[in-house]
């Protein structure tokens, strides 16, 4: 039903490197062109805990272990609460 490409982009983990890619170049364009008017340090969190997310979808779609799996989620759960206590507590 899928092409064969497709499938081998998705099982060999190479979608969680592309989309890891594009948050690296979002990053970077909004450091570049957007510094006066975004909070940067609550987008580098925001854009952390995506970024953890995708280092856990690469490890399980490539093999790695369980404990890895999870160092990358416990990862992104920290940019997590640090973003949302950031957002709440932060000055605005």
């Amino acid at each position: 039903m899928w092409p064969d490409w497709l499938l081998a982009f998705v099982g060999d983990g190479r979608i969680a490197l592309l989309a890891l890619a594009v948050i690296g170049v979002e990053a970077l364009l909004i450091a570049l062109f957007l510094r006066r008017r975004a909070r940067i340090g609550s987008l580098v969190l925001t854009m952390a805990s995506g970024a953890g997310l995708l280092g856990a979808l690469y490890a399980a779609l490539t093999g790695a272990s369980a404990g890895m799996i999870a160092l990358w989620l416990v990862a992104s759960l920290v940019a997590h609460a640090a973003d949302m206590a950031t957002r709440l507590f932060g000055r605005s």
